[in-house]
């Protein structure tokens, strides 16, 4: 017992060790960190972030989307939807576009009964009011089905400023020769590569009107339905609802292997140390312990015996 008892203690000294250096290490990184701020040292992504600054819009459903006010991003929306009052809905939605500073790109109507409408229209929406005249669609009428698409042109659009502002800058430099130039070869040549590059500016300067209306108006393709009973949304099923419970599950059970490998990796010198200590305790107490099983062999083995010839005895007298 007093052997076993020096092992748990060397033991419980090992576990203490280990968290010492898991505190230490946690109160180093928070140093290190506290240091870097007050030294006003950034990383490039937080510079970045407070270069660039970020816009918030709300989604609908509680969502909200940060978006780098720099990033040139073309949103497009498809949206399915329905109407019990398909009249009003249709004058609230042109009165509402025109609200927003958007406008009717455009618009076909389909009348298959008196009751039974249904139109698609094409709407530009300012950028910035986006989030805001979808939620607005869907408290007004029934929305089934709706996807957003973004798509990022930052690079397009940089390389077209770029090319365009070299070529400003050489239509410049040519109308400056052009006015030096004292014989008519050199004034022809001149003349030929400023049309060449009134030309290709033009296209690219036509390229960026593009970009910046595409930017600056979201696309929304609408599909509106007239009925007389909207559609409920069917309830999940047992058989889906299980199916999404195991997904989960998986989910948590790759998130806490991934945890468990982590913190082996990040631990591994501590871990490597803790088992260097138990291996010497095993070792230094290996023959004392062999010794204690070999005493109580002998105990249980007199024992024995004890019971034989007691048991023997016993026979005899009878």
């Amino acid at each position: 017992m007093k052997h076993t008892g020096k092992i748990v203690l060397a033991l419980s000294l090992a576990v203490v060790i280990l968290l010492s250096l898991g505190a230490c290490g946690g109160g180093n990184k928070s140093y290190s960190a506290s240091n870097s701020t007050s030294s006003g040292e950034s990383t490039s992504a937080d510079m970045e972030m407070s270069e660039e600054g970020f816009d918030e819009a709300a989604e609908p459903g509680g969502i909200e989307v940060v978006r780098p006010q720099d990033r040139k991003l073309i949103t497009t929306v498809d949206m399915q939807a329905e109407t019990r009052e398909y009249d009003s809905f249709m004058s609230w939605l042109e009165s509402h576009v025109a609200g927003t500073g958007g406008y009717i790109e455009s618009s076909n109507m389909y009348a298959y009964s008196q009751h039974e409408r249904s139109s698609d229209l094409t709407l530009r929406i300012p950028a910035d009011k986006l989030s805001g005249f979808l939620q607005e669609i869907g408290e007004t009428c029934n929305v089934l089905q709706r996807s957003v698409q973004e798509e990022d042109v930052t690079l397009s659009y940089v390389d077209a400023e770029s090319y365009r502002d070299a070529l400003l800058v050489e239509q410049e430099r040519l109308m400056e020769l052009l006015e030096e130039a004292d014989n008519l070869t050199d004034i022809m040549s001149i003349e030929d590569r400023l049309t060449t590059v009134r030309y290709q500016l033009q296209n690219y300067e036509s390229t960026l009107r593009v970009f910046d209306n595409q930017i600056n108006y979201s696309t929304v393709h609408l599909s509106v339905h007239e009925v007389g009973e909207l559609t409920e949304p069917e309830p999940e099923s047992w058989g889906s609802r299980a199916i999404r419970g195991m997904k989960d599950n998986a989910k948590d059970i790759g998130r806490f292997f991934q945890e468990l490998g982590l913190f082996i990796v990040t631990h591994l010198p501590t871990l490597m140390l803790l088992g260097l200590i138990v291996i010497i305790i095993l070792l230094a107490t290996a023959k004392k312990r062999r010794e204690a099983r070999e005493r109580r062999r002998q105990q249980k083995e007199l024992i024995r015996t004890m019971h034989e010839q007691k048991n023997s005895g016993e026979n005899s007298k009878e």
